[in-house]
């Protein structure tokens, strides 16, 4: 989990109503008490969009806080000491930000987890999806990964902005919206393959557990280029969509093989670069239903 994540809340604020006020008809001949009151009527109008305008800006800036949230995974780790090839408990430096069950990519080893503490995975499983056992150093990377066997929900336990758009903290697969409007939701997913064979991944949106209509999209991962080099895409993609005052959307995925997964990859030095998350999505608000 990387360590400069920021959460931005914005807190909300109702802008003043403004309303066009009723002016008295004009007498035939001038009075003066009657300009006197059209005057002050017209002031007290102006004053009013004056302090509306004053609402929308921030210093020398003029702004509006629109409903908006982007979300990531990426789960990432160290190995706290040497293990085999044959090991089925993992200790880690920390197990924050990964699921509780799951898979791992450790060097060119995808290994399945059911079950995790503070510092180690349990019930491990080696030389999974393709891959094949290996023995590694303490110190090396541990970067979390997410089948798409069947068909899977992809979490996203990371928030680096929020307002008005949130995970739900009992299903972090779930992006909740406060507030009804079209929304702009982009991702993009990074996949990984061992499998000697091309393989098909398919990606789409549910809203509320319902599949969205003609948000679905397929992508080809290659066959890997060896035993230590597995095949990688990164799929993304954009779609507009409406959305009611708490409903949630999920970004499903599946593999026609099973053995294509969404995988962080952890920092690295040759080039430099920092953790790339398997999954990043952000949902922004563009109008009014």
């Amino acid at each position: 989990m990387t360590a400069f994540t920021q959460v931005v809340t914005t807190e909300t604020t109702s802008l003043t109503t403004v309303k066009s006020p009723a002016l008295p008809f004009a007498p035939v001949q001038y009075d003066r008490g009657y300009h006197d009151t059209l005057n002050n009527i017209l002031r007290q109008y102006f004053n009013t969009i004056d302090a509306l305008i004053s609402q929308l800006r921030v210093g020398n800036l003029n702004t509006l806080a629109l409903p908006q949230g982007a979300f990531f995974q990426d789960g990432v780790t160290t190995l706290s000491a040497n293990i085999n090839n044959a090991v089925t408990t993992i200790p880690v430096v920390s197990t924050t930000g990964f699921q509780n069950a799951g898979a791992l990519l450790i060097g060119a080893e995808l290994i399945t987890y059911t079950g995790k503490t503070a510092t180690s995975f349990t019930g491990c499983v080696r030389g999974q999806f393709g891959s094949s056992n290996a023995a590694h150093l303490t110190g090396v990377y541990v970067g979390e990964a997410q089948a798409a066997s069947g068909s899977n929900a992809l979490v996203m336990a990371e928030t680096s902005s929020s307002n008005g758009v949130a995970l739900d903290p009992a299903d972090k697969s779930k992006i909740v919206f406060d507030t009804a409007g079209y929304y702009n939701i982009q991702f993009s997913v990074q996949l990984l393959s061992f499998d000697n064979a091309v393989d098909n991944v398919t990606l789409w949106f549910k809203k509320n557990g319902t599949n969205i209509d003609y948000s679905a999209g397929v992508g080809t991962i290659p066959a890997r280029i060896s035993s230590s080099k597995p095949a990688t895409a990164i799929i993304s993609w954009n779609i507009i969509i409406p959305i009611n005052a708490n409903d949630f959307i999920q970004l499903y995925f599946a593999s026609d093989s099973g053995n294509t997964l969404a995988v962080t990859y952890p920092p690295g030095t040759s080039p430099a670069h920092p953790t790339s998350p398997s999954v990043i999505l952000t949902a922004t608000f563009t109008s009014a239903l």
